[in-house]
């Protein structure tokens, strides 16, 4: 198995995966470790509602989501059942105020799991860059790709300097103002995966996302998009969705952009976030936060991998790390498609991966030096 994989059933229906080394192993070089959040030890506190009023607004729990609830308890409790180990690899961690701050880390404010609060000496990190021709540059400047089988590094108009993995290719920019030079460039995927932005009150208030969207703003976004046409036949399309039912509206029901898109729903990937316990972040059953989010797969109508009709459902268990910072599921894919050799697309991206397309204005957010840190070093 992949080294972020700490289980896995029989039937590859429930895995355990270990998000930064996800994110690590995807990225074609084993020498490097990101720097990550600390892991949540202890659940959140409940924020349910107790009043009686406030309960009665939230209105009944849909058929949908007790079913799933139910079947969530069923995969977890299964998992408890057969393993025993650590729910999350060690991590490199690096100050709160720092992360959210992004800017330079100095090797005495690096931490790790494994050495506690012990400073670092402050010596700068020591990179081989390779020259720029190694780099091929579009004549579209936003589009950079990496055609050499190992790492090199790219510095961007404003400075950033930042990781290319092997055979990446990353198209940076806006998705509405690189959309010709994607049309224009990008070849047939086997895989597209994606993680809108979707609209979020939170997310608003503390500009978490360099782009904030409407609902309708969205909707006209990803519908832009020209997936079917860079989708290969026998090719998967992968979104993440928040648990509010009108984003999976927008994707699921009857002429939404699975129906532009020519898609169906084949199999639903549900990530559930626990705590370094091995206890959900909060109940399965509450009613203002979920401890899971989920991830819609579909595959071109008519190309069904078996005659069952249901849609099949994996169960995904991880520690949370960074906001909105998702699990790398590039071992998992390799294993459903039973190879490690195709062409994939990561749009909304904001870590690059090793033989993969990333579109987005944040694709080498994560790419940067400074939340990079040698394995040597811990």
């Amino acid at each position: 198995m992949a080294p972020c994989i700490l289980y896995r059933n029989d039937d590859s229906d429930v895995t355990l995966l270990d998000i930064p080394r996800s994110i690590e192993s995807a990225q074609g070089d084993s020498t490097k470790r990101i720097i990550s959040s600390s892991p949540l030890e202890h659940p959140y506190p409940s924020v349910e509602p107790k009043s009686a009023k406030a309960k009665a607004r939230l209105g009944e729990v849909s058929i949908e989501d007790l079913l799933l609830q139910k079947y969530v308890q069923l995969a977890f409790d299964g998992l408890r059942e057969c393993y025993q180990g650590p729910w999350c690899l060690p991590r490199a961690t690096g100050h709160p105020e720092i992360l959210a701050r992004g800017k330079k880390r100095k090797r005495k404010e690096i931490l790790t799991d494994e050495t506690g609060q012990n400073d670092r000496e402050s010596d700068q990190l020591k990179h081989e860059y390779l020259v720029s021709d190694s780099i091929q540059n579009n004549v579209h400047s936003s589009l950079i790709s990496n055609h050499n089988s190992s790492t090199i590094y790219h510095t961007t108009s404003d400075g950033l300097r930042a990781r290319l993995p092997p055979h990446a290719t990353a198209l940076y920019g806006d998705i509405t103002t690189t959309l010709e030079t994607f049309t224009q460039s990008a070849p047939h995927f086997k895989l597209i995966i994606m993680d809108p932005p979707w609209p979020n009150r939170s997310a608003r208030r503390k500009s978490s996302y360099f782009i904030s969207y409407s609902t309708p703003e969205i909707n006209t976004l990803l519908s832009s998009i020209p997936l079917n046409d860079h989708l290969a036949e026998d090719g998967l399309v992968a979104v993440w969705v928040t648990n509010k039912v009108v984003f999976r509206d927008i994707l699921l029901q009857e002429g939404g952009l699975f129906d532009e898109w020519d898609i169906e729903l084949v199999e639903e990937w549900v990530w559930v976030k626990v705590a370094v316990n091995g206890a959900t972040i909060c109940a399965l059953d509450s009613a203002w936060r979920k401890p899971y989010e989920t991830l819609l797969v579909g595959c071109k109508k008519g190309k069904k991998r078996t005659g069952n009709k249901d849609v099949k459902r994996r169960v995904i268990v991880a520690v949370p790390e960074l906001h909105s910072r998702k699990p790398n599921l590039k071992a998992l894919f390799e294993d459903m498609m039973g190879t490690e050799k195709y062409e994939a697309l990561e749009i909304f991206a904001r870590n690059l991966t090793a033989d993969w397309w990333a579109w987005g204005n944040e694709v080498l957010k994560f790419q940067a030096d400074e939340h990079w840190i040698d394995e040597t070093d811990l």
